[in-house]
């Protein structure tokens, strides 16, 4: 064989595994953020049950609070979903329950038509005595 002919399908075959390539490399990316967007939905969780188990009464401030940790993440308010609940009332003792949850589109799906990631995170703690 020639080295023009060599040339030839080394190009050939760049352009038959090029595509898959990509795909791969789009959908670690695609992982990579969505374990990065978890890690920072489970963190907002736990620092909004955090503060309400010491100020239980205030639902509108830890909405706030769960509000700025997002943005402080990098993440976008119009994806995410927010719950405070406290089933038991507001004794000391009783568990407050911080959820959050955040719509992530991600790359691959607008490749396949999919739909775009949910993550969760819940946290529960006791309420303390102050607040």
């Amino acid at each position: 064989m020639s080295r023009r002919k060599e040339a030839g399908q080394s190009v050939v075959e760049l352009a038959i595994l090029l595509p898959l390539l990509m795909l791969i490399l789009l959908g670690c990316i695609d992982l990579g953020h969505a374990f990065s967007v978890w890690l920072a939905v489970v963190n907002v969780s736990r620092e909004g049950a955090r503060y309400a188990s010491v100020y239980p009464s205030r639902t509108s401030i830890i909405e706030k609070q769960i509000e700025d940790e997002i943005l402080a993440e990098g993440l976008h308010l119009e994806d995410l979903g927010k719950d405070v609940s406290m089933p038991e009332g507001t004794d000391p003792g009783d568990p407050v329950r911080v959820s959050v949850v955040y719509t992530l589109p991600v790359l691959t799906s607008y490749l396949f038509g999919g739909q775009p990631l949910v993550i969760r995170a819940s946290t529960e703690m006791p309420i303390t005595v102050g607040g």
